[in-house]
């Protein structure tokens, strides 16, 4: 895993250093666990959210390359060297510490509503 600048964020990102396949694990987060999300926790089970030296600087996307499942991050389709690591963090995240709005899409976890910005 290698830290770089997003092309496509504007902000630092996660890339891999090497090829992964549909289904496979490619990392489990660790770290410090909290009882509420921050902005740069991620949400594990009922009530825990992970601070991972790595896991902070994957970005949000509608079309998420992986899956976080518990501490497990999963790729959700075959993953080329060099590429950036993305997850939807409307359907990892319960409730997020600093939601935002892509494309008029709030971007806020399960718990909150997904409307469309007026």
């Amino acid at each position: 895993m290698e830290i770089r600048n997003s092309v496509i964020t504007g902000e630092k990102g996660l890339f891999t250093t090497k090829e992964y396949k549909k289904n496979q694990l490619i990392y489990v987060l660790t770290g410090d666990i909290y009882d509420n999300p921050t902005r740069e926790t991620i949400h594990i089970g009922n009530n825990k959210h992970i601070y991972d030296k790595y896991g902070i600087y994957i970005n949000h996307s509608f079309n998420p390359n992986i899956k976080i499942d518990g501490c497990n991050v999963i790729a959700l389709s075959d993953i080329d060297i060099n590429e950036e690591l993305f997850f939807n963090y409307n359907d990892s995240e319960i409730n997020m510490a600093v939601p935002f709005y892509i494309n008029n899409i709030h971007v806020c976890g399960k718990k909150s509503s997904n409307n469309v910005k007026v």
